[in-house]
C-alpha cells in the first residue's frame, strides 16, 4: 500500500561519479516495498522543481527500517537530491508494480517461468540482466532471491559503458551470486554488450529473466527472448509527472494476450512488464 509520507535521510554516498545513494529510514515503505517499485520524491521545498521525481528502491534492510535510493543526475531535482545529507524527504511510495515471482506480469501469459522460492515448471537458471544505472533496482531483487532456494541458479549480468560506471557488482557478490560483467570499452570484463553475454547464457537451459538498462539494452533483451523463447521481465524507464496514473504522460505500447496493441502507463501498471508484451 503507498503512503505520502515524510522520511528521515540516514546517509548519502557516491559509489561511482555522478551516481549518488540516499539511505532513508522508512520503516512503513521498508515493510511494504517489492523489487521493482518506486518511490515519487518531492525535490525541493518551494515549487521549483514543482514536479516530483521517481526513483527505484535500490535496497531494502526489513528489520532496520532502511530503504536505499540509487540514482544518476541528470538535471535541476536529482542534483538536489545528490546535494541532500539530513533532514526529511517528502515521498509517496513504493509504487508501481514490481517483479513478479513465476506467476508472469498480470497482462500477460507464464509460460513456464521460475517461482522465487525455487518451484518452476522449468529447472532452468534465471538470469538477471543490468545495464547502467538499470543495476539500482536489480539489487532489491537479488536481496529477496538470495534467502529462497532458487538462489543457487541464479546468474548476474551487469554492463557499463566503462569500469567506472559498473554499479552493484560488489554489492551483488557480497549475496553470494556469481557477477559476470561487460564494459562498451573493454576497461572491464568482456569487451562488448552485455546482451552479448546473455545471448550465449541463453544457449544454456533458462526459465526466467529479469532486466533492466537503457531502451537500447532493453529492446535487444526483448528481442533476444523472444527468439529462444524464455519468458522474462523489464523494467521501463519513462518520464513520468504524477506517478499515480492520472497524467498519462508515461504511457507505453504493449501487445495484448489477444494480439492487439494498446497502451499502459509506466507508473501504475509497470515499471515492470513481461518481455513478451512491450513493443518496441
Amino acid at each position: 500500500m503507498s503512503q505520502l509520507i515524510q522520511v528521515e535521510i540516514a546517509g548519502n554516498s557516491s559509489p561511482a561519479p555522478n551516481i549518488y545513494v540516499l539511505e532513508l529510514f522508512a520503516p512503513t515503505l521498508a515493510a511494504n516495498a517489492k523489487p521493482g517499485q518506486f518511490l515519487h520524491i518531492r525535490c525541493a521545498e518551494g515549487t521549483d522543481p514543482l514536479l516530483r521525481r521517481p526513483v527505484s528502491i535500490h535496497a531494502v534492510n526489513r528489520g532496520t527500517g532502511s530503504v536505499r535510493i540509487m540514482f544518476q543526475v541528470v538535471g535541476q531535482g536529482t542534483e538536489m537530491l545528490a546535494r541532500r545529507q539530513d533532514g526529511l524527504l517528502d515521498v509517496i511510495g513504493p509504487l508501481g508494480r514490481g517483479f513478479t515471482w513465476g506467476q508472469g506480469h498480470p497482462s500477460h501469459t507464464n509460460t513456464g517461468s521460475a517461482a522465487v522460492d525455487g518451484s518452476t515448471t522449468n529447472p532452468g537458471g534465471i538470469i538477471v540482466v543490468g545495464g547502467g544505472i538499470g543495476a539500482a533496482p536489480l539489487f532489491f531483487l537479488l536481496q529477496e532471491l538470495a534467502v529462497t532456494s532458487a538462489a543457487p541458479r541464479v546468474k548476474v549480468l551487469l554492463g557499463a559503458r566503462s569500469a567506472d560506471q559498473l554499479l552493484t557488482v560488489e554489492l551483488a557478490a557480497t549475496l553470494g551470486f556469481k557477477v559476470q560483467i561487460a564494459t562498451d570499452d573493454g576497461s572491464a570484463g568482456f569487451h562488448g554488450l552485455v546482451t552479448d553475454l546473455l545471448a550465449e547464457e541463453l544457449r544454456q537451459k533458462t526459465a526466467h529473466v529479469y532486466a533492466c538498462g537503457p531502451a537500447p539494452m532493453l529492446k535487444a533483451v526483448c528481442t533476444l527472448l523472444g527468439q529462444a523463447k524464455v519468458p522474462g521481465e523489464v523494467s521501463l524507464e519513462e518520464r513520468m509527472a504524477c506517478g499515480v496514473g492520472a497524467c498519462l504522460s508515461c504511457v507505453c505500447r504493449v501487445r495484448e494476450p489477444g494480439g492487439e496493441e494498446n497502451y499502459q502507463r509506466a507508473c501504475v501498471d509497470g515499471p515492470v512488464f513481461s518481455a513478451a508484451e512491450v513493443v518496441w
